[in-house]
């Protein structure tokens, strides 16, 4: 299976989609890196060494980047949403909060 095939072609559905946009870019340079590792004929034995920690750190990126099903289902959240915590507790309130009472100077 290739991987970092894959892993390129959803990057690219999902900056078509706006999902990821130039500031994931850091991002997405370290997932394909990942995305190469697990594709190494090697994998899970790099250098002499057993790899336990790259397939959970790719999947946890895809995530981030809103590239796995969790992520999408965070977005899906977030466009329903009404607001930040803020705007919610404001909600209950009736509206904005009133600016609280400054302390009077004496003088």
């Amino acid at each position: 299976m290739d991987i970092w095939k894959i892993t390129n072609d959803s990057i690219q559905a999902a900056k078509s989609a706006g999902i990821i946009t130039d500031m994931d870019e850091g991002a997405v340079a370290v997932l394909l890196q990942m995305a190469q590792r697990l594709d190494d004929v090697e994998y899970p034995i790099i250098d002499g060494k057993f790899d336990n920690v790259t397939q959970s750190l790719y999947f946890k990126a895809c995530e981030q980047l809103e590239l796995a099903t969790a992520g999408r289902n965070r977005l899906e959240e977030k466009k329903g949403a009404s607001g930040g915590k803020l705007a919610q507790l404001r909600s209950l309130q009736g509206g904005a909060t009133p600016k609280p009472a400054g302390r009077k100077r004496t003088g």
